[in-house]
Formats: C-alpha cells, structure tokens, sequence
C-alpha cells in the first residue's frame, strides 16, 4: 500500500505532541511492518522544518527530524500539475489542496492525517491514525 503522511502526523512524532504521538507513531509503525510504501509531500518538508525549529528554536533539530523522517519516507515531489490541480480543488485550504494532489500524483491509497475535516470533498481515501489502525 501507498501512504501519503501529513503535515501533522509527522509533527505528532518530532515534536513528541502527548496527545497524538502514540497513535501516529503506532500508525506509522505499522506502514512499515506491512511494508507500505510511505511518502510526505515535499512542500511539507518546510513547513515540518519551520515548526520545529519555531518550537525548538534549533535548526540541527528541525534538520535531524526531516532526516529521520527520509530514513523511512520518500519527499513526494510537487510539480506544476499539483499547483494546477490544487488551483481548481474543491478543498478549502490551497495547502491542502496540493497534498492531496500530490497523493493522487503517486498513486496513494491513503492520506493519512488528523485533520480529515481538512480533505473534504476529497477523491483519496483519507483515514485517521486510528482508523488506520484498525485496517
């Protein structure tokens, strides 16, 4: 299977956020026991460094985070057909918007966030840490 990470899945995990690290961890534990081929938008990769190093007030943290996160996830490249696609979708926030492209371009099964209410109206599958679970 083909996962496509948000945004926020990967912060639960870096920033080690006490609400959501345990299910987004387990989650994506469980992609890569099964297999899955895991993949993040590579325009989160800036907003994912912006925050942690906002939070930590450390660039060698927010760059040893994205790190890891290549150790086990490819960076899903943004093309101009995302951005055109992303123009025209139905979601209400144009970041999203081109996350969800992006998901459609590689082909993914899932997008895999917190915030489902965010994908709505989407064409993907969209499942929450907790629904992916119990998959």
């Amino acid at each position: 299977m083909k996962v496509l990470i948000d945004t926020n899945i990967v912060l639960d995990i870096l920033l080690e956020r006490k609400d959501y690290i345990e299910d987004s961890l387990s989650c994506i534990k469980k992609a890569i026991d099964n297999g899955d081929r895991l993949f993040i938008s590579a325009s989160s990769a800036t907003d994912i460094y912006y925050i942690i190093r906002k939070q930590t007030g450390s660039r060698s943290i927010a760059l040893d985070g994205l790190k890891k996160i290549a150790e086990i996830a490819t960076f899903a490249e943004v093309n101009d057909e995302c951005i055109y696609t992303a123009f025209y979708s139905k979601l209400v926030d144009f970041e999203d918007a081109v996350v969800d492209a992006v998901a459609t371009n590689v082909n993914a099964d899932v997008i895999l966030t917190r915030n489902t209410l965010d994908f709505t109206n989407s064409t993907n599958t969209i499942m929450t840490p907790f629904d992916f679970m119990k998959c």
